[in-house]
């Protein structure tokens, strides 16, 4: 196993090194063409600044002349008119004499550059390519643990004999090396009882609440049927429970299959920057413009902007406003807060005078189609699935409940985006 590893090593250090060399001899190609670039631009340069410094003008119809002297310096640039007329003529031995210094310098720069990169940069392609050999690494031991065919078999065996009434004991091989795939295997299978567990309790209390409001319509269909032709009475009865079921269970369904793309990650969402106090300001008027049963107070306390979906999150304290509507009496207080933490974190309230929830009732308030007992049999009309409409578009904002409620005296919904709750968090 040690010499398969040292082969591997020289391996890769080898493809490391021709790798390294390949982008040396790419970094000299570009040297040399960006300096030939620069020195084109400047001839260039020099051709089109001079004709305009002496003459006024540049043409292509002059004639250019370089001669030179016994050295450098004493190079001389001469420009004739088309009839061979001399029209100026520039030193220019000293400038290129002082470019050709700087040129040496910058070549010895880029050179110093290539050099420190032929040494230096094999490792640094080795460093580059550590995790392919990680996943070189890995893959030989999968390989190796292919290769063994009992514990292969073993761990075959376990998961063909795995039975779905047994199936919370998990799968065991007793093989310390298989550990790791039977722990990943055990948590897979958890979660698939999870979410099995709570897709079937979910279709079982979405057919329960169904029930009663199909059972109630075929009740009054039948009663119409008998007797509603001749009795306008019965008639008026049954359209008006008809049409309120209907309705219900329009609802009903709405919620049911917003739960459901929200589940499958299907809903999306419209984030914009905005103010929750513009949205407390919208729930308020319509509050009390569509109930005029109980007195309604906004308490703003300065902006409290957030990242959000204006539409959900109106939605979310619509519910709330509601839920707070049905269990307060009428002539009562609902009170709508909002503004922002001293910890810089938006927020709003809802608060009521309502019949309060006990302990119990808080710590399942949010689940689905969970009511309490003292309005279960009422007549609230209401769903069991609002409020865990209501989580779930605050959990996407980033936000977080904190309830405050006692039987008799009222309930009070805080929600920060985001913050840390100064109390128990439901």
């Amino acid at each position: 196993m040690g010499d398969v590893k040292k082969k591997e090593n020289k391996k890769v250090t080898s493809i490391a090194w021709r790798i390294n060399l390949a982008r040396v001899w790419q970094m000299c190609g570009n040297y040399f063409a960006m300096d030939m670039m620069v020195c084109l631009m400047l001839f260039a340069v020099f051709v089109y600044g001079t004709d305009v410094q002496q003459l006024g003008s540049f043409s292509m119809d002059y004639s250019r002349k370089l001669v030179s002297g016994r050295t450098l310096k004493e190079l001389v640039y001469f420009v004739y008119a088309s009839d061979s007329r001399l029209l100026y003529r520039i030193p220019v031995g000293i400038w290129l004499y002082y470019f050709r210094i700087a040129g040496i310098i910058v070549l010895l720069v880029q050179l110093l550059n290539i050099f420190s990169i032929l040494r230096t940069g094999t490792k640094q392609v080795r460093k580059e390519l550590k995790p392919l050999d990680e996943i070189a690494d890995k893959a030989r031991e999968l390989k190796n643990l292919v290769s063994d065919e009992n514990k292969y078999r073993s761990l075959e065996d376990a998961i063909a004999n795995l039975k779905v009434e047994t199936m919370e004991s998990g799968v065991h091989t007793n093989d310390r090396e298989l550990q790791g795939i039977e722990n990943a295997l055990n948590d897979l299978l958890e979660r698939i009882r999870t979410s099995y567990r709570q897709q079937t309790q979910f279709v079982s209390d979405a057919s329960h609440e169904l029930r009663t409001p199909i059972a109630v319509i075929q009740g009054y269909v039948n009663m119409l049927d008998r007797w509603g032709k001749e009795d306008e009475t019965v008639l008026n009865e049954a359209i008006a429970a008809i049409q309120n079921e209907s309705s219900h269970m329009q609802k009903l369904v709405e919620q049911l299959l917003f739960l459901a793309r929200s589940d499958s990650d299907r809903q999306s969402l419209d984030m914009k920057q905005l103010d929750l106090g513009d949205i407390l300001k919208e729930i308020f008027e319509e509050s009390r413009m569509i109930d005029e049963t109980h007195v309604y107070t906004l308490q703003k306390r300065g902006t409290a902007p957030v990242t959000g979906d204006f539409d959900m999150l109106k939605q979310s304290v619509r519910i709330l406003v509601d839920n707070a509507a049905k269990y307060t009496a009428e002539g009562e207080e609902i009170i709508l807060r909002v503004g922002m933490t001293e910890e810089g974190a938006s927020y709003y309230e809802i608060q009521d005078n309502g019949i309060g929830m006990s302990q119990q009732d808080l710590e399942r308030a949010f689940d689905r189609f969970y009511r309490a007992d003292a309005v279960r049999s009422g007549s609230t009309g209401g769903t069991g699935l609002g409020l865990a409409i209501a989580r779930w578009i605050t959990g996407k904002h980033g936000g977080r409940y904190e309830i405050i409620s006692m039987e008799g005296l009222g309930s009070r919904f805080h929600v920060e985006f985001p913050g840390i709750m100064k109390h128990n968090i439901i």
